[in-house]
């Protein structure tokens, strides 16, 4: 009889204690009682009301209970990213007849196509294999692809097909001998992801290109760190669950007591790359003495879509190769500036490089990039209608390697 009267009052108290961030207003708490596709119904009080998913940044979903959990580091055993670039964790996977199916460190079961897997990570790599694996689990194949440990310092990889994963052994078809390979000798499996991949499940099977990718809804975030990339949302009034459909087809359930927070501020974004910038310059590479017809559009900010099965990426990025800077009207109603900026040379050597971001030639935001590998975050108030300035400078006269990647740069309402 306790445990009847407990559980409703838990699940009540956690939607009572949601933490709503809109687009308009200041954070505010409410009682979340459904949620769809397009509008959260909400209840502050006696008044009912409710909300357009694109006038919302996010929910947060009972932030004291959550504040104890910790987020699933990104070099972690035991986890997996989808063609969509879902990733979650999960303490066992068995892999039969096309289907894998993941015991999740918390939660319920999941079902997955063996086509959305993008790649298991089973082991902590120290950093020498964290690198190698990072690598191989991005890279381009014409099949799966099995990762050794070989040493402390290497891993090795064995391209052919994944038939099977038992609890102990992956089976794989190498060059048509079937191998039996322990688990604990993996550093992970990366699976073969077709072109079309990261469509979702009806148009993978028609063949149809990624122009045809599911429609991001929101980015869902669970107590156990686990990010589900929703293409679909939804919760029933009375419903102790959330229902997802991801991107790449799969659905997924969430029960409400292992919510952390519905991130939609990906429909109240509007990404740098797809607007036309009011002003673009580079500097050349060349002292030639000569003007070469096209030179400066080799060289400066550039188009770079980062949207690849099991990559995060949420839309197109921006790219600079060597020093150059790239200017925007913001747009009315957008109030923030958030995405990330990296080195991202072609080969092991490159020069440092300084990122500045002015606003109405006030400089907002500076860092020196001098490391690879590692991503500095940006999330700055701008304001609307503003003139928005991007600067990239190479810390040398003869620069090499000079090349930053602005993941997912966007204007955030």
């Amino acid at each position: 009889m306790g445990i009847s009267v407990v559980l409703p009052i838990a699940i009540w108290a956690a939607f009572a204690q949601t933490q709503i961030t809109p687009t308009d207003r200041p954070p505010f708490l409410a009682e979340v009682l459904a949620i769809s596709d397009t509008s959260v119904e909400i209840a502050e009080g006696n008044k009912l009301s409710q909300i357009a998913t694109g006038k919302l940044r996010r929910l947060e979903f009972s932030r004291a209970a959550a504040s104890s959990d910790t987020g699933v580091a990104e070099n972690a055993a035991h986890q997996t990213t989808l063609i969509d670039g879902s990733t979650f964790q999960f303490s066992q996977v068995l892999l039969n007849d096309g289907t894998a199916e993941f015991q999740l460190t918390a939660g319920p079961p999941l079902e997955v196509p063996a086509t959305s897997l993008h790649r298991l990570q089973l082991q902590q790599l120290n950093e020498a294999q964290w690198t190698q694996w990072q690598a191989i689990s991005q890279s381009r194949t014409a099949a799966d692809l099995l990762v050794l440990i070989r040493s402390a310092e290497a891993l090795e990889k064995l391209e052919g097909v994944i038939s099977k994963i038992s609890a102990e052994s992956v089976s794989f078809d190498f060059g048509g001998q079937i191998i039996e390979a322990p688990l604990a000798k993996l550093a992970g499996i990366r699976f073969f992801s077709s072109p079309t991949a990261g469509v979702n499940s009806a148009s993978d099977a028609r063949g149809e290109d990624e122009n045809m990718r599911a429609k991001l809804i929101a980015i869902v975030v669970d107590r156990g760190g686990n990010r589900w990339l929703a293409s679909s949302i939804g919760r029933a009034r009375g419903s102790s669950n959330i229902e997802l459909q991801l991107q790449c087809g799969v659905p997924v359930t969430i029960p409400l007591e292992r919510m952390r927070e519905i991130d939609f501020s990906s429909g109240s974004m509007q990404f740098l790359a797809e607007l036309e910038p009011l002003a673009r310059e580079s500097t050349g590479r060349f002292e030639l003495g000569v003007e070469i017809a096209g030179a400066t559009s080799l060289f400066g900010a550039r188009v770079s879509d980062q949207r690849r099965p099991g990559a995060m990426s949420l839309g197109p990025s921006l790219e600079f190769l060597g020093s150059g800077a790239v200017e925007y009207r913001i747009p009315a109603g957008f109030k923030r500036l958030a995405g990330a900026v990296e080195l991202r040379p072609s080969g092991s050597r490159f020069t440092p490089c300084r990122v500045t971001i002015k606003l109405e030639n006030q400089v907002l935001w500076q860092e020196r990039l001098s490391e690879v590998g590692k991503l500095w975050q940006i999330d700055t108030e701008i304001i609307p209608d503003g003139r928005l300035r991007i600067e990239v400078q190479a810390d040398s006269p003869t620069p090499v390697g000079d090349v930053v990647l602005c993941h997912d740069l966007c204007f955030v309402k």
